[in-house]
């Protein structure tokens, strides 16, 4: 089973032109070679988190909000901006697969990947012995702007912060508060350090470099929510391995979140896979119990908040293709 998002696969990488999606086609060869070359344990599989052939948002964050922003300084002009880029669009990527990789450890007991994944963590803690986030700060260390490296950090600090409310998470269900809290110091710090990155690196002022950051913040968190929600719409012959890839990491769910304030058997049946089997019944009983509690609705009422924040944040910059292009990716993750 390989760790990805139910969204993902759906980017309309399409529409993004033919620049940017060359651009983050050449970027696959570097993120595995990066991923599970020196330093990763020999039984760590980089393809369980790097599936191919689907299109990267962080990386495409970086490119897209990198071109917004230029289109608005109109002077900036960095030599090696290309260059420069690509290697943060990697940084961005790996903080996401450090994130997997930490998550995976955590995970369900038992397992060649959960066992290769800890492995690959250390004794020592995720931020010192995960090759992935030391990768991540050197490439960024190569960049222009020094501002960077201190976008690394904060992402880092968000990163543990919701490493530490994810392991206080046990035995029980996360509130859909928590869930947001770990949302926003997941995805939602890789995406604003992604905007913000690629803001720096066109030479955007604090205006810009914050806009973008703030769409960042508001689209993962977005991210976060959509992706959950599109487990529990899931149909029924991939609904068991839906659930089964969230459990694996030990990641709570936002509709599992909401419904169990309403329904407790959701919140039984959410602890039950957890700790044994899912039974393809069970699943499609905790699936319909969330539909009728009207969780969904309220989950997307919450998404849709999240996206009118992002797209509202944009407003920063000058019109542009690229921060249409920005624009248009939000608002099809409400979809």
């Amino acid at each position: 089973m390989s760790v990805r998002s139910r969204i993902g696969p759906h980017l309309d990488i399409e529409s993004l032109g033919s620049e940017v999606r060359d651009r983050i086609q050449k970027l696959d060869a570097a993120l595995q070679d990066l991923a599970g070359g020196e330093g990763a344990p020999e039984d760590f599989d980089p393809h369980v988190y790097l599936a191919p052939g689907i299109p990267r948002v962080r990386p495409v964050l970086v490119l897209l909000s990198e071109r917004a922003a230029r289109a608005h300084v109109k002077d900036a002009a960095l030599v090696e901006s290309e260059t420069v880029t690509a290697d943060v669009a990697v940084a961005a990527e790996l903080l996401h697969l450090a994130i997997l990789v930490h998550d995976r450890a955590l995970g369900l007991p038992g397992g060649r990947r959960r066992r290769a994944a800890r492995k690959l963590l250390g004794a020592v803690g995720w931020l010192g012995a995960n090759h992935m986030t030391l990768r991540a700060l050197e490439l960024s260390r190569h960049a222009p702007t020094p501002e960077l490296v201190g976008d690394v950090l904060d992402a880092l600090r968000d990163i543990a912060e919701g490493h530490a409310l994810s392991q206080s998470i046990d035995n029980r269900v996360a509130s859909p508060t928590e869930v947001e809290e770990l949302a926003a110091g997941y995805t939602g710090a890789v995406f604003d350090f992604a905007c913000r990155s690629g803001a720096r690196i066109a030479g955007g002022d604090r205006q810009v470099v914050g806009g973008l950051g703030r769409y960042g913040r508001h689209a993962g968190v977005a991210w976060h929510l959509a992706d959950d929600l599109a487990v529990m719409e899931t149909p029924d012959y991939d609904l068991v391995e839906a659930i089964e890839e969230r459990l694996s990491k030990r990641s709570p769910n936002y509709a599992v979140s909401l419904g169990a304030e309403r329904d407790e058997r959701i919140r039984d049946l959410w602890l039950a896979f957890r700790n044994g089997p899912i039974d393809e019944l069970q699943a499609r009983e905790l699936r319909q119990r969330i539909v009728d509690a009207g969780v969904l609705i309220e989950g997307r009422r919450h998404l849709a908040q999240q996206t009118w924040r992002a797209r509202r944040a944009l407003h920063a910059l000058s019109p542009s293709p690229d921060r249409d292009a920005l624009d248009h990716l939000v608002a099809n993750i409400a979809k």
